[in-house]
C-alpha cells in the first residue's frame, strides 16, 4: 500500500510540475497589461521582453522613456484586427477585451479613411 501511494504521490508531482512548466497563452489585453506594467516600473528589458523574437528592437531606450512620458495611472484597452484587401481598401475591426463564453466578439467596424492607410503600412 505505501508504494502505491508513493507513485501515486509521485505522478501527481510529475503532473504539477509539468503544468506548471507550461507557458500560458497570451492574448493582446494581457500583453498590453504586461507592457503597461513594465512601462509604470520603468523596467525597459521586461517591456521588450513582450515583443515577437526579431523585433524587440524596434523601439530604443530613449523612445522608451518618451512613450513612458504619456501614460496615466487609468488606461483603457482595445483589441483591433486589421483587414487589407486587394483593392487597397482597410476595414479596422474592434473586438471586446474580455471573450464572452470563450469567443471574442466584435464592438465595432470602420473603414480606414484613404489619409489613415500610410499609418498602417
Amino acid at each position: 500500500m505505501k508504494k502505491r501511494n508513493i507513485t501515486a504521490i509521485i505522478f501527481l508531482i510529475s503532473i504539477l510540475s509539468i503544468t506548471a512548466c507550461q507557458k500560458t497563452n497570451q492574448s493582446p489585453l494581457t500583453s498590453s497589461m504586461s507592457m503597461k506594467t513594465s512601462m509604470d516600473h520603468s523596467n525597459y528589458e521586461e517591456f521588450k521582453d513582450a515583443y515577437a523574437k526579431g523585433e524587440e528592437s524596434w523601439i530604443s531606450e530613449e523612445e522608451f522613456i518618451e512613450i513612458k512620458s504619456v501614460l496615466t495611472s487609468k488606461t483603457s484597452h482595445k483589441t483591433y484586427e486589421l483587414l487589407k484587401f486587394d483593392n487597397g481598401q482597410m476595414i479596422l475591426i474592434e473586438f471586446a477585451p474580455i471573450p464572452q463564453n470563450g469567443e471574442y466578439m466584435v464592438e465595432g467596424i470602420k473603414i480606414v479613411p484613404d489619409e489613415l492607410k500610410d499609418f498602417f503600412k
